[in-house]
């Protein structure tokens, strides 16, 4: 996209609610990495998100993961709108595709 909807609210809250669909399960710490945000401004977007129904969240070890809630409205086409909206965005394409999902090996050089 070229230029970043205002649609939820803002920019920032678009583009984190467009990650999390994306991404289908995230963190705070994972988004602002991938985002270039603050933790603590995903988070609140997280959690606003979350008080508003749209997504759920549950405890993984320490982190609270977050997805996209079935139990919301209209949750089937906020998920077809949130694909489009973010495969319309090149450069969150190319961000996602280059993100690591899983922990180096012990001992492996950086």
């Amino acid at each position: 996209m070229d230029r970043s909807p205002d649609l939820f609210g803002t920019a920032n809250r678009t583009q984190v609610i467009v990650a999390v669909r994306l991404l289908e399960e995230t963190w705070g710490a994972e988004l602002a990495a991938l985002l270039g945000k603050r933790i603590s401004l995903v988070q609140t977007i997280l959690n606003s998100f979350e008080a508003e129904g749209a997504l759920v969240s549950r405890l993984v070890g320490r982190s609270r993961v977050f997805s996209l809630s079935g139990r919301y409205l209209a949750a089937r086409e906020l998920s077809e709108l949130l694909w489009k909206l973010g495969s319309a965005d090149v450069a969150l394409q190319r961000k996602l595709a280059a993100r690591r999902r899983r922990a180096r090996r012990a001992g492996k050089a950086l």
